[in-house]
């Protein structure tokens, strides 16, 4: 399975921009695919999994299951060929979790995802995230001066 998921990779990823997918090499794949898929589904019809080893099983369980996400960058250009950028992201707000945020439900949790969401794409704009915050909750960013600043941190 390894070596079709990275011929697979290698075969999306070698595609230039203009060219299509060819549907002939894409059934070829997905036959693959099927092939392994079988082979697995008739390997633990005679030896099923134990206990202890259920990691390959629900793998299989799993690539069987979502047979069509797993191979749809195949049919679709827009569809990345992985998903770093999903787990790049995912990161960020693992790491929240970890700090010292405590999430007392699951409003609060899409709460942050969504503002995480609306950093990400200010950011990916180029356009520069404090004004257009600032814009988004309404609040103007009027200049301060250093006075008002020092007087400010004395209060």
């Amino acid at each position: 399975m390894h070596k079709l998921i990275r011929e697979r990779l290698h075969y999306r990823n070698g595609l230039g921009e203009n060219e299509e997918l060819d549907p002939v090499k894409v059934r070829e794949l997905e036959a693959r695919y099927d092939e392994i898929l079988e082979d697995a589904r008739e390997e633990y019809e005679d030896i099923p999994p134990s206990a202890y080893y259920k990691d390959g099983y629900n793998l299989y369980k799993r690539l069987k299951e979502y047979k069509e996400n797993e191979l749809m960058f195949l049919h679709d250009k827009r569809v990345p060929a992985n998903n770093s950028l999903c787990e790049r992201l995912a990161r960020v707000f693992k790491r929240k979790q970890k700090q010292a945020m405590v999430f007392q439900s699951q409003e609060n949790r899409k709460y942050l995802c969504d503002s995480l969401s609306i950093l990400h794409f200010l950011r990916n704009n180029g356009r520069s995230v404090y004004p257009k915050i600032a814009e988004i909750f309404g609040r103007e960013n009027p200049p301060r001066s250093k006075e008002k600043r020092v007087a400010e941190r004395m209060a």
